[in-house]
């Protein structure tokens, strides 16, 4: 029962502060995107990060290919005396590596702690509050839990 919506709570039910509505398997509120992650946006969410994150890292990988042939050769000079000369020539190119280096390991953990939660099929809350200390009721096993996340149909709107 939530005392602040008057309705009775589905299991994994829980109600927002921040959106003041009750959310269907609330996973958590994500204050980046101003909205709760639930059941009905949940796979949206997840692609959401999974897609940064690839696209963190082909920016990475295509910025370590400028920077590893604007040094020139092996061999030629020190390579760290040549880094220093390139960030003197081009900075934004070496700042760049700098920033999506940086976000790489958070979105890395991000991407990953998800990937980990749909294959335990328990939600950021559940793991953080730790409801399900020996035994997750809704645990499917890694590849019944995995089909349910990525094939499941989409819940229709409650409101």
């Amino acid at each position: 029962w939530c005392s602040t919506c008057e309705i009775y709570r589905p299991p994994r039910s829980k109600h927002c502060a921040f959106c003041n509505n009750c959310v269907l398997k609330f996973d958590h509120h994500c204050p980046w995107v101003s909205n709760c992650v639930g059941l009905r946006n949940y796979r949206h969410f997840v692609c959401f990060v999974l897609s940064t994150f690839g696209l963190a890292a082909y920016v990475f990988g295509v910025v370590a290919f400028v920077v590893l042939r604007l040094l020139g050769p092996r061999g030629v000079g020190g390579g760290l005396e040549r880094l220093g000369e390139l960030s003197t020539r081009r900075p934004l190119i070496i700042g760049l590596a700098f920033f999506v280096g940086c976000l790489l390991l958070p979105l890395g953990n991000l991407a990953f702690f998800h990937c980990y939660l749909i294959a335990r099929n328990i939600t950021t809350n559940e793991e953080v509050t730790g409801v399900f200390q020996s035994r997750n009721p809704f645990d499917l096993g890694i590849v019944r839990n995995c089909r349910q996340f990525l094939f499941a149909p989409e819940e229709p709107s409650a409101l």
